[in-house]
């Protein structure tokens, strides 16, 4: 276990975070209510139809706008951490 002598305390921060935040939130729901994940919560936000979700008619400028918004932070997610990019 000699990598974590690497980590700093905002490294520790940041995995804290992570897991007691999304993780401990994301299990609870997925254990007692799956009303409560975050997948649900966002279907909920966006009023999306789960029984026809290709259905263009029925998506909103709610669906197109929360879903813009977690492309382009996934993209960036992605080229940031892996490559360094976008500092």
């Amino acid at each position: 276990m000699a990598w974590i002598h690497h980590i700093s305390g905002w490294g520790i921060y940041w995995l804290v975070w992570f897991f007691a935040g999304f993780g401990f939130a994301e299990a609870y729901g997925l254990i007692w209510n799956t009303a409560d994940t975050l997948s649900e919560q966002f279907w909920h936000l966006e009023s999306a139809n789960l029984a026809h979700p290709f259905d263009l008619a029925d998506w909103t400028w709610v669906h197109f706008t929360l879903g813009a918004i977690l492309l382009i932070g996934f993209l960036w997610l992605f080229l940031h951490l892996s490559f360094g990019l976008l500092r």
